[in-house]
């Protein structure tokens, strides 16, 4: 008889905790709707900017991956790429209005070679080659184009010795919304 007041204390508890969960989002208004993502308008395109090489390591698979919405892959190189190499991406697909986060990671194959890269571009006497490979810091220029206008842009840096990895957030408006596409204004 026990066994059956426990099962049916349990049942009561958790039959009020959902009874209590469905009259907070009736009372707020805050039902379940299906999240629906718009597609923006335009032809969209980026590009990125080593100031060192990259190369794949054993831990590294690939010397650049670069991602929209953390699952779709936009670019993956596994070949070495050398320093002031501009690598474009056109036309970037999954564009949404709103929010749109590319994940970026470049190997620097220091695992491996031993951290012979470069931090800056070939004939660059700013840079401080008295410093240890794994020492130096490596950035990546990234710009992001939407028909041709220069949407954003941002520098990712590295820690000393690690790959320069990131992730990169852009806000797409609606055509409608956006100033050089307005009725009358």
């Amino acid at each position: 008889m026990r066994p059956l007041l426990a099962i049916a204390v349990i049942i009561g508890a958790l039959g009020s905790v959902r009874l209590y969960i469905s009259f907070v989002n009736s009372a707020t208004g805050r039902e379940h709707q299906q999240f629906q993502e718009t597609a923006a308008e335009g032809r969209f395109h980026l590009d990125l900017t080593l100031t060192f090489d990259a190369r794949s390591d054993v831990f590294n698979l690939e010397s650049v991956l670069l991602s929209l919405h953390g699952d779709t892959p936009l670019l993956r190189i596994e070949e070495d790429v050398p320093a002031g190499t501009v690598l474009v991406v056109d036309p970037v697909e999954g564009i949404v209005v709103g929010e749109n986060e590319f994940y970026l990671k470049v190997a620097t194959g220091e695992a491996e070679s031993g951290g012979e890269s470069a931090f800056s571009l070939p004939g660059d006497e700013t840079s401080d080659e008295s410093l240890p490979a794994e020492d130096r810091s490596r950035a990546v220029r990234v710009r992001v184009f939407q028909d041709d206008q220069l949407l954003a842009e941002k520098t990712l840096w590295s820690a000393p010795g690690q790959a320069v990895d990131g992730i990169i957030t852009v806000h797409v408006a609606d055509f409608d919304d956006r100033p050089d596409h307005q009725d009358g204004k």
